[in-house]
C-alpha cells in the first residue's frame, strides 16, 4: 500500500473510532462494580451508554446494590437511568462549579417516563468541599457522596463512584425510599443558587428529546447551560453519520488517486 493510501485509511479509522468507548469493559477492570455492570447489560443501558458521545455514569459498588435485587428489570432500568448524566462531568469540573449547585439531566428524563423533576439530579459542592448528589425534586436529601473517579476519557465519558443510589422521588415531594443516610444541611432556598445543565442532542430519533422540565416552575432558562454544553464539545454521532463520513473519506481517496 502506498504512503498516500495509508494516510487516508489512518485518517478514516481515527475519525470513526476516536470517541469509541465500552462501559462494560471499563467496569470490568474493577470487580467492585460487577453487580452494577451486570445490571447495565441486563437492562440494555450499557448499549445506550456506548451509543452516546458524551456521558457521565454514577457507578455504585456491590455493597450499595442491595435495593436492585428486589426490583424488576424494568424498575432497575428506571433507577439506573437516573444515574446516567447526559453530559461530561469529572471530579475537577464538579468541584469548580461557578455556583454551589448544578441540576443535571439524566437518561431517565430523556426516556419520557419522568414526571416533574424526577429525571434530574442535584449535584452540590458542600462547604467542606464534598460533592453530594440527590434527586432534584424539591425537598429531597443530598445523601449520595462522590467518592472517587473510576475512569475518564475527556470529554466523552466519565465514570464516578458514588456512595449510595439516588432514588426516584415522588414528583410532589419527598417520600420514604428507604434511605438510611443522615439528613444534610438544607439545600439552597431559591432558584438563583442553581445552574441548569441542558443535555446534548440525543444520538438517534428513538431517543425522546428533553422537554419535560422546560416549563417546570423550578426550571431556569437554559441559555447559560447551552453555552457551557457547546464549549464542552458535546454532540452525538449515530450510525448513519459514521457511514456517511466513511463513504466521504473513501470517495475522497479514490478521487485523489485518479486525478
Amino acid at each position: 500500500m502506498s504512503s498516500t493510501s495509508a494516510f487516508f485509511f489512518f485518517f478514516a479509522s481515527t475519525f470513526l473510532y476516536a470517541n469509541a468507548f465500552n462501559i462494560t469493559r471499563i467496569l470490568n477492570l474493577n470487580n467492585e462494580f460487577s453487580t452494577f455492570n451486570n445490571l447495565l447489560s441486563q437492562t440494555g443501558l450499557a448499549s445506550t451508554i456506548d451509543s452516546r458521545q458524551t456521558i457521565t455514569v454514577l457507578a455504585l459498588s456491590n455493597d450499595a446494590m442491595s435495593l436492585f435485587s428486589d426490583q424488576s428489570t424494568e424498575d432497575n432500568k428506571k433507577s439506573l437511568s437516573l444515574h446516567i448524566v447526559l453530559d461530561y462531568y469529572d471530579i475537577k469540573k464538579l468541584k469548580s462549579l461557578n455556583k454551589k449547585s448544578v441540576i443535571l439531566t439524566t437518561l431517565f428524563q430523556s426516556s419520557g417516563q419522568a414526571k416533574g423533576q424526577q429525571g434530574f439530579i442535584n449535584a452540590t459542592v458542600m462547604n467542606n468541599g464534598d460533592v453530594m448528589f440527590g434527586s432534584a425534586v424539591r425537598g429531597s436529601l443530598l445523601d449520595s457522596k462522590l467518592i472517587d473517579s473510576v475512569a475518564t476519557h475527556p470529554y466523552n465519558i466519565s465514570v464516578l463512584h458514588i456512595s449510595s443510589y439516588i432514588p426516584i422521588m415522588n414528583p410532589e415531594g419527598p417520600s420514604d425510599h428507604g434511605s438510611s443516610s443522615t439528613p444534610l444541611p438544607p439545600q439552597p432556598p431559591n432558584d438563583d443558587d442553581y445552574t441548569f445543565d441542558e443535555p446534548p442532542s440525543p444520538p438517534s430519533s428513538t431517543t425522546k428529546p428533553f422537554v419535560a422540565a422546560a416549563t417546570a416552575a423550578t426550571a431556569k432558562p437554559p441559555s447559560a447551560a447551552k453555552a457551557n454544553s457547546t464549549t464542552s464539545g458535546v454532540s452525538a454521532i449515530n450510525a448513519p453519520d459514521l457511514a456517511f463520513a466513511f463513504a466521504f473519506v473513501i470517495s475522497s481517496f479514490w478521487f485523489f488517486m485518479t486525478v
